[in-house]
């Protein structure tokens, strides 16, 4: 994550805005926490379908909750905001939830069917703003209107293999 929001940084000239980050399938939360950490947001939010990855989403939450104030206090050089930013795990469908105030959405995409993709595809086109930035992973979001552009796709070694990034941004 440290390395698409370098990359997100510099193509756009850090011109990431606060607004809410989301998580479409955040699975454990990791990808929540790790941009927790990275970039400062009004809110983190991921959203699950399955229970019991949800269930297990809120105990990673709630070891991070445990540890980060005390890290952040004593490690205030390795972060760029003043406070730790506010997480929020859901459980059900994604395609439910309103996107209006993100500025950055993340799907780790690579089992998402094409149905899938061109669910989140309305969904973008109906609700998010301009500069808001989707990073979807092996599957580009092919049905978006005419006013988003697919600025890159580039391929990142993942625990699981070889996966193309591709970073899609609202003019």
């Amino acid at each position: 994550m440290a390395y698409i929001l370098e990359y997100i940084n510099h193509e756009f000239n850090g011109s990431i805005r606060d607004g809410n980050f989301y998580d479409l399938g955040s699975g454990l939360g990791k990808a929540v926490i790790a941009m927790s950490l990275l970039h400062h947001f009004k809110k983190l939010i991921g959203i699950e379908f399955l229970e019991n990855l949800f269930k297990l989403s809120l105990s990673v939450k709630q070891n991070y909750e445990n540890l980060i104030d005390d890290k952040f206090t004593n490690n205030r050089n390795l972060f760029n905001f003043e406070t730790p930013n506010e997480i929020e795990f859901l459980q059900g469908n994604f395609l439910e939830h309103s996107w209006k105030d993100t500025s950055m959405i993340f799907a780790n995409s690579t089992c998402f069917s094409l149905n899938m993709m061109n669910n989140i595809a309305t969904k973008a086109n109906k609700e998010c703003k301009s500069g808001t930035i989707i990073i979807t992973f092996t599957k580009r979001l092919t049905t978006l209107n005419s006013d988003w552009e697919l600025r890159d796709g580039f391929r990142r070694l993942m625990t699981w293999g070889i996966a193309t990034i591709y970073i899609h941004r609202r003019k």
